[in-house]
């Protein structure tokens, strides 16, 4: 039987991020934390759990797949099969945008995420965010913003939805419990960000914003001409928010990963000398709180104009002492 796990500092940073978060909105938007914390838990019967790790060479990988990526795995594993290092074939694994990590033994202690330390209240009525997030951390943060006051637009293509929205408890109709919930207070906008005109509505939108946040991987954003330059183009008092995977300081500053593969790098995921499987993905929430108070320091000048909140960084918060 798979031995689910979950950290032991999980609920205590997650109640310390939202007393900091009500504290700024002057508000409990979100009221009982372990609600969010548990999401999976508690708006499905039986949530589908993440893979457990995968035996490769002198260790483990952590292999998230998406479900287009299981023909480009089975491709890859096959060229790969006779590199016994878990660490290489991540890396090369990486070089395909397959979302594959490495499970290592040592926990991270990183330099957390910047998420201010001002207490003045900041007031979401009359901002607008774009939110070009999907998943889980992304659309939880700017569900707080939306909750709070701030009119939201998600940015969602017919053509590439967000990945909940299809996701566990979905009877066929897009109505995902999970999804639903994360994205319940905020306007939807149906905008292939690959087919963007100057002038046209995402420029528009973009224009009269006051933040942007974006779950892209640094690579995507780059390929879309959404960079920080770019953007500034169009709206210099633009604040941008990027929620990555992995640091921008870190080897694996572009590497694709959901939570679940941030918890194999991480060191928190080995115990006993072998890899546990976690019960969900809980970096996604730590991060999305840390990423909420890391926008509303920038509405206040109090954070850089252009930041950047990594699920690494918010897991390094659990490590215990």
């Amino acid at each position: 039987m798979t031995n689910y796990w979950l950290p032991a500092r999980l609920h205590e940073r997650g109640s310390f991020l939202a007393a900091l978060i009500a504290q700024r909105l002057g508000d409990d938007v979100l009221g009982p934390i372990d609600y969010w914390l548990e999401m999976p838990e508690r708006l499905v019967e039986e949530p589908t759990r993440p893979q457990t790790a995968t035996r490769w060479g002198t260790g483990f990988l952590c292999v998230d797949l998406g479900p287009d990526d299981h023909q480009t795995w089975n491709r890859f594993s096959n060229l790969a099969a006779e590199d016994s290092d878990p660490e290489s074939v991540a890396s090369r694994a990486q070089v395909w945008r397959l979302p594959v990590t490495p499970y290592r033994q040592n926990c991270q202690h990183l330099t957390l995420n910047d998420t201010s330390s001002a207490v003045s209240v900041v007031d979401m009525r009359g901002r607008t965010v774009i939110d070009m997030t999907t998943m889980w951390a992304g659309p939880l943060c700017t569900e707080i913003l939306a909750r709070a006051g701030a009119r939201v637009i998600k940015i969602e293509p017919a053509s590439r939805p967000d990945g909940l929205r299809y996701g566990d408890g979905d009877d066929g109709s897009g109505r995902a419990p999970m999804f639903m919930e994360l994205n319940r207070s905020k306007e939807i906008a149906d905008i292939d960000l690959r087919y963007c005109v100057e002038g046209g509505e995402f420029h528009r939108l973009v224009r009269s914003a006051d933040l942007v946040i974006t779950s892209l991987s640094p690579r995507a954003n780059e390929n879309l001409g959404l960079t920080p330059a770019n953007l500034f183009e169009i709206n210099p008092k633009l604040a941008i928010l990027s929620i990555s995977a992995f640091a921008s300081s870190s080897n694996e500053s572009d590497w694709v990963s959901y939570g679940t593969g941030v918890h194999a790098m991480s060191g928190l995921g080995w115990r006993d000398n072998r890899p546990l499987t976690p019960a969900f993905s809980y970096p996604d929430p730590i991060a999305g709180l840390e990423a909420c108070l890391t926008a509303l320091g920038q509405l206040t000048q109090d954070v850089s104009q252009c930041s950047r909140v990594s699920l690494d960084r918010s897991t390094s918060s659990l490590v215990e002492p």
